[in-house]
């Protein structure tokens, strides 16, 4: 039972490394819908180069974020599961529920 908590434990650990990062978590919004995106349009969307985005493309896929498909010369992009915006929604309720949250929704709402 422990070994499998422990495995559990860390590919939990491993989706959520996937997506640690804003450039990440933006890659994931932009294929919200369900359509598929190439490479060579992350790169137009993002200025970023094309090997940083295939190193955040790639976190994602092995997380099995998101999956991509070989068409002629370019590779395109889709989730995997659409669950991913479920647990999304879940974090943004938690967030929503901190007081330091609140806090800076209090003073945006001052201003």
């Amino acid at each position: 039972m422990l070994i499998n908590t422990m495995k559990l434990h860390k590919l939990r650990l491993k989706l959520l490394k996937s997506l640690s990062d804003e450039t990440r978590l933006e890659i994931i919004s932009r294929l919200r819908h369900g359509e598929e995106l190439c490479g060579c349009d992350f790169e137009k969307i993002f200025n970023k180069s094309q090997s940083t985005l295939s190193r955040h493309l790639k976190k994602l896929t092995d997380a099995d974020i998101i999956i991509g498909r070989k068409e002629s010369m370019k590779v395109l992009y889709k989730i995997t599961d659409l669950q991913i915006f479920k647990f999304l929604a879940t974090l943004d309720n938690l967030i929503k529920r901190n007081e330091n949250y609140r806090k800076i929704v209090k003073l945006q709402n001052k201003i």
